[in-house]
């Protein structure tokens, strides 16, 4: 199961539809609540902590926590520069956050929000980065990540049903 967890308020009807959209690319059933943001993450908020201070909301262990919040996410760090951040993962465990800072209206960005929603659950089930730049799981500080299309390569999806289909629950 994917809990759709808010820390910030957003239409019910876009919740529902990034649901319904989660729910056709991985094919388990998802649900949201919205939860309280914990003090002393930062501004731009910083995505390690609020994942290690964020309130849990599961019905399984398996469940798959994806927090959805307004707020900016700090620039990560990486080998080659400082890139900008728009979601987060636990690679293999529990918990990821995406942030639709920068989406004027959820309704109008709902395919970018939910392409970051699926790399970083793909994250969640073991899915490394892709080379194809039509998969959700290509690199997301790409510059053509956002323009492209909620979808996976045949192989990552394969992956993830396969993932998916030995969990726990």
């Amino acid at each position: 199961m994917i809990r759709l967890l808010t820390l910030d308020d957003y239409d019910p009807k876009q919740i529902e539809k990034l649901c319904n959209a989660l729910y056709t690319a991985f094919g388990v059933g998802c649900e949201s609540a919205k939860v309280p943001m914990p003090s002393g993450v930062g501004d731009p908020v910083d995505a390690r902590k609020l994942l290690d201070q964020v309130q849990t909301v599961r019905a399984y262990a398996d469940d798959k926590l994806l927090y959805l919040l307004h707020k900016r996410l700090k620039d990560r760090e990486l080998p080659s520069g400082t890139v900008p951040t728009h979601g987060y993962a636990w690679y293999g465990k529990d918990r990821a956050v995406v942030t639709t800072h920068g989406v004027k209206n959820l309704e109008e960005g709902l395919k970018r929000v939910t392409r970051s929603a699926m790399h970083q659950l793909g994250h969640l089930w073991d899915l490394h980065h892709c080379l194809d730049p039509r998969c959700s799981m290509y690199p997301p500080w790409t510059p053509s990540f956002a323009n492209g299309e909620p979808i996976f390569c045949t192989f990552d999806r394969e992956k993830s049903e396969q993932k998916i289909r030995l969990a726990k629950s």
